[in-house]
């Protein structure tokens, strides 16, 4: 039921749009009703019925088979309220008569009423779970010998959201009901789907020969994966049961594509066909950190992945992830929090931490220009490693040349024309997961003026601290912070500049448990002709408690304040002065001071010989006085 309170509503209220999937899903409209100034309208749903199929997806090649029935109710203005009844009948056939739903009964606005009523057999029993003081269970016998379950909320405010929230957290109010299971039933509804079958014939050939070629199980195993990874297109079609139940193995080959499903049933066949004790796993990318507390469904999960488990431990491969590079016990593992084995008397199984792993460490140089006006030349070398590794190597793989005109676009917007004076140098270690990248440019605006002075200014751009710690401080946290995977990354920027200058650098360290940031400003060069800014952000945990969020902003604060440095130079008439003394160890650092001139060698020279005339001048002058 909702009332149009505006014009902007008008839209929203005026139409109706309900998805189903017409394999096993029905929808039963039961009323639509215009109420204006007490009187009701009956509006017949089927006269303005129109039904689609919207692929959402299309682009991302998934495809679900959804249609949407799309409902006008005629007549609609601001002050009426439309009111919409209707049942969603059916189940994915997989699931049989076991139930599972969720419901929210609070939202990002304030809603007046929200009941949600579940029809059950007489004797059927419901496991219940709520979240944030969720409306009570209410159950009760129907005379029609059926069972009912009802949750109902009202007046409910509105509720805001929180940036990078743990994926896990449940912001509203929620109730889950879903039938009684054991983790153990939820697997045996699946795992006869992803029962081994023999190989083609070519793919046969292809298993026999590495199985000839390399005897090591672990580099077998990883040979494996990306055979998996680079022969299949990812290509989703979930209609049906086809969400659930992936393809037969050689119809999987014949295709050369398809879902998570379909990749780990062929990675697991293929691993097993050599020895190797490998399943499929089922995960949940958003609230796999809360499985164990939560009871056991059929609908949890919306990823499958491989658990290999050699040499006594546990190894997560998601054959979806194109392409990976490293040895088994380098390559970037699929961790969700926990995970179900398709195997006999299953459980969830923890999948273990995230190791902190240096995902990139840069060394850029920047050489100024002579002048204030001439470019300056800019030299990048960046070293990949982990997951970011694996990024970079398919985004090169995919659109070099959308990667590198992305870096130009990146450097322009801060130091005007950006030229590129070598073509991108790309070094790729993939057994060891090693890709470095150089990049040289020329930059047409290095030096920008001073708003008060004639003096000029350089600092270069922090891409480190502001790209990590991106959530900023908001009163009363409510929900955990997502920081990311586990990490380290590095940032090292040298500044040639055309005079000497004295640096009075700093070393600050900002640390709370699990997270540190490091920034480091020192003269690179005994001349002085060099300084340099060394940055460092370690996070060894990916989710922050709300209670710790204080912590976190303070020390945010801190790591933003010591991001960056501006060099500053004084001018003379389009050139710069001698040299330039210490700066103050300030917020941004290098900031000569603005009467670099005392300490040239050439004002004390001019000193001294106006010092003289002066005292000739007075001596000629004290001769032709006259006398008392």
């Amino acid at each position: 039921m909702s009332e149009v309170t505006g014009p902007d509503g008008l839209h929203d209220a005026a139409q109706i749009d309900l998805d189903f999937d017409p394999t096993y899903e029905r929808i039963v409209f039961h009323h639509v009703r215009v109420i204006r100034d007490g009187l009701t309208r009956e509006v017949d749903p089927i006269a303005g019925l129109s039904v689609f199929r919207r692929e959402r997806d299309l682009e991302r090649a998934r495809y679900d088979g959804r249609l949407t029935a799309h409902i006008v109710v005629p007549d609609v203005r601001v002050g009426d309220i439309v009111d919409l009844a209707h049942s969603s009948i059916g189940a994915p056939p997989i699931f049989g008569d076991r139930f599972s739903a969720e419901w929210s009964f609070s939202w990002g606005c304030w809603v007046g009423e929200t009941r949600v009523r579940v029809l059950t057999a007489a004797d059927s029993e419901l496991v219940v779970q709520s979240w944030n003081d969720a409306p009570e269970t209410l159950t009760r016998q129907l005379p029609d010998g059926r069972r009912e379950w009802q949750w109902r909320a009202s007046d409910t405010a509105a509720v805001a959201g929180e940036p990078d929230a743990a994926c896990w957290a449940r912001r509203v109010m929620r109730v889950k009901a879903c039938s009684p299971l054991s983790w153990r039933d939820v697997a045996d509804a699946f795992r006869g789907q992803y029962a081994p079958e023999p190989l083609p014939e070519d793919l046969e050939t292809e298993v026999a020969a590495l199985e000839a070629e390399v005897a090591d199980p672990a580099q077998r195993a990883v040979r494996l994966l990306r055979l998996t990874q680079s022969a299949l297109r990812y290509q989703a079609v979930s209609i049906g049961d086809g969400g659930f139940v992936p393809r037969p193995v050689a119809r999987i080959w014949a295709l050369r594509a398809g879902d998570c499903k379909d990749a780990s049933r062929l990675l697991a066949t293929l691993m097993q066909r050599i020895g190797l004790d490998a399943v499929p796993a089922l995960v949940d990318t958003a609230r796999g950190w809360t499985l164990r507390d939560e009871a056991p469904s059929l609908n949890l999960f919306n990823h499958c992945i491989v658990r290999l488990r050699l040499d006594g431990r546990d190894y997560w491969l998601d054959p979806t992830n194109y392409r990976q590079g490293g040895g088994l016990d380098v390559l970037h593992q699929a961790r969700y929090g926990w995970a179900l084995p398709l195997i006999a008397d299953a459980d969830l199984v923890h999948m273990g931490d995230e190791p902190v792993r240096e995902v990139f460490a840069v060394d850029e140089t920047y050489t100024l220009g002579s002048t204030p006006v001439e470019p300056a030349t800019l030299t990048v070398t960046t070293s990949f490693g982990a997951w970011r590794a694996d990024a970079v190597r398919r985004s090169l793989e995919s659109d070099r040349a959308g990667l590198v005109r992305g870096y130009i676009e990146h450097y322009s917007r801060y130091y005007g024309e950006v030229t590129e004076l070598q073509p991108l140098e790309v070094h790729d270690d993939l057994e060891a997961n090693e890709l470095r990248l150089t990049e040289r440019y020329r930059l047409g605006r290095a030096w920008e003026k001073h708003p008060d002075s004639d003096d000029v200014e350089f600092g270069p751009v922090d891409d480190l601290f502001g790209q990590h710690f991106t959530t900023a401080r908001s009163a009363r946290r409510r929900l955990p912070i997502d920081l990311g995977l586990p990490r380290q990354a590095s940032w090292s920027t040298t500044i040639r500049l055309p005079v000497a200058v004295d640096v009075n650098g700093w070393d600050r360290r900002f640390a709370m448990p699990g997270i540190q940031a490091v920034s480091r400003h020192e003269q690179a060069d005994p001349e002085g002709r060099e300084v340099k800014l060394v940055r460092s952000a370690r996070f060894e945990r990916q989710f922050l408690p709300a209670d710790e969020a204080d912590a976190y902003f303070d020390l945010r604060d801190q790591a933003l304040r010591s991001a960056g440095l501006t060099v500053t130079i004084g001018v003379t008439n389009g050139t710069f002065n001698a040299s330039a003394p210490a700066p103050p160890a300030s917020k941004r650092a290098a900031k000569p001071q603005r009467f670099a001139w005392l300490k040239s060698a050439n004002f004390w020279r001019l000193a001294w010989l106006a010092f003289w005339a002066l005292v000739i001048l007075g001596r000629s002058l004290a001769a032709h006085m006259p006398r008392s």
